[in-house]
């Protein structure tokens, strides 16, 4: 493996945007605001560069279809699969070491990380990881650092299981993998 890739100042900032992006993502389905607020240039053109089409909205009906799509990938997935939450993947249970263990980065770091800043989701949900991330790079990025390189590669094997699947969520899956990977390969710590 090589060594990591320290990154700073707008760079970091940018890195941060597209982890709380991806975090909102995987965290909720789209609805009718989420789904327009993607269609404005600024995500739009970002997703579309990560090979994520947004799709239009037309009405209730698109945001049914997404909302199945999002429950069948993310929530009750087929074929084998577990929601994306950290301890379910590694240890076969919810609010297993990785929960306990992010709680006590985002505590160390005067981070507020309960049950809203989550939405609702474990603390090891991978949309909650993503959006800790972003939240540490500037104030706390020893704790962003630890998650990139500790508490992020379990999230393969799900981004993956979804990748497959295709659809708005299958191209989310594979742009969030590589999304990753980036994580993975960068320190903004000192």
């Amino acid at each position: 493996m090589s060594e990591p890739r320290h990154v700073a100042g707008e760079e970091a900032l940018a890195l941060a945007g597209a982890a709380r992006l991806f975090g909102d993502l995987l965290l909720v389905e789209l609805d009718d605001a989420r789904l327009e607020a993607l269609g404005a240039p600024e995500p739009a053109a970002l997703l579309g560069d990560l090979g994520v089409e947004v799709p239009e909205a037309r009405g209730a009906v698109a945001v049914d279809e997404l909302a199945a799509e999002y429950h069948a990938a993310f929530l009750r997935p087929d074929g084998g699969g577990a929601p994306p939450i950290a301890s379910l993947w590694t240890e076969g249970r919810f609010e297993g070491d990785i929960a306990r263990r992010t709680r006590e980065l985002a505590e160390s770091a005067a981070l507020e990380f309960g049950a809203e800043a989550a939405r609702g989701a474990p603390r090891d949900h991978l949309g909650a990881l993503l959006h800790l991330w972003a939240a540490s790079v500037e104030r706390a990025p020893w704790v962003a650092d630890e998650l990139a390189e500790q508490h992020l590669a379990w999230a393969d094997a799900p981004l993956r299981r979804v990748a497959g699947g295709g659809g708005f969520y299958g191209q989310v899956a594979a742009a969030a993998l590589s999304l990753l990977g980036e994580l993975r390969g960068t320190r903004v710590g000192a």
